[in-house]
């Protein structure tokens, strides 16, 4: 492969990692009332990384790539489709590890420790009791504001890997490659600052521990690191 390309994606990548990497060297732990990113602004932010949102991003971002790369039609599509099926592949992935790992997520943990059940106990339920679990336990809570019951309640699964940073990190990587390759460091830039807002946030929602965020990372590393290897082979790149 290009050397320019592999070490633009791990420049990328290693830009990603920097804050959940912070956080897990430095032993931070989520509690409630830590919102250093704004409140409810880091969920819209996080939003676009999760259905149907995330479908919307695609389509903005695919836009932009097709306006500034210029690219001959047949060779965008097929471009396109290259980075639709890495993403995909990735939530797949994401599925299997989830369902095989099974840990439970930051805020199911503190809800488990304050309503004096086990977390083993609130995932062997299912997800509508899970959800009333989470009403009857914290509808009045003065530390949980309404905003963040409503969006725990609608992500009751499990934590490891982090679905929205593979997804955001995958899509920040294509968009900081490309946009570099042809000299477009601002957008490069904005494509990476949207993927890190994304990651981090998931660590402040209470979401996800540092440790799912940044395999998260990397296994979207490897796979933008795969997907370019087919954009090379098939020429996609020239105008």
């Amino acid at each position: 492969m290009n050397k320019q390309v592999t070490k633009l994606i791990l420049l990328g990548s290693m830009l990603l990692l920097i804050i959940p990497s912070a956080v897990l060297i430095l032993g931070w732990k989520w509690q409630p009332t830590d919102h250093p990113l704004g409140g409810i602004s880091t969920l819209w932010i996080a939003d676009s990384a999760a259905k149907p949102w995330s479908a919307v991003t695609i389509i903005v971002l695919l836009a932009l790539l097709f306006m500034v790369l210029k690219l001959k039609r047949n060779r965008f599509i097929q471009l396109a489709v290259i980075i639709i099926a890495t993403l995909s592949i990735g939530q797949l992935i994401k599925v299997a590890v989830k369902n095989a790992v099974k840990e439970p997520r930051p805020y199911v943990v503190w809800v488990s420790e304050n309503l004096h059940i086990s977390s083993e106990a609130f995932y062997q339920v299912s997800r509508p009791e899970r959800e009333q679990l989470l009403q009857n336990g914290l509808a009045n809570s003065p530390v949980v504001p309404e905003w963040q019951l409503k969006y725990w309640k609608t992500e009751t699964g499990y934590a490891f890997p982090s679905g929205h940073s593979l997804f955001s990190a995958t899509l920040a990587l294509f968009v900081f490659v490309l946009f570099m390759l042809r000299r477009h460091y601002f957008l490069a830039s904005l494509g990476l600052l949207w993927g890190i807002d994304v990651t981090v946030g998931r660590i402040v929602l209470g979401m996800h521990w540092a440790s799912d965020v940044i395999v998260g990372i990397l296994i979207s590393t490897v796979l933008v690191w795969c997907a370019f290897k087919v954009i090379e082979r098939r020429l996609l790149l020239k105008p």
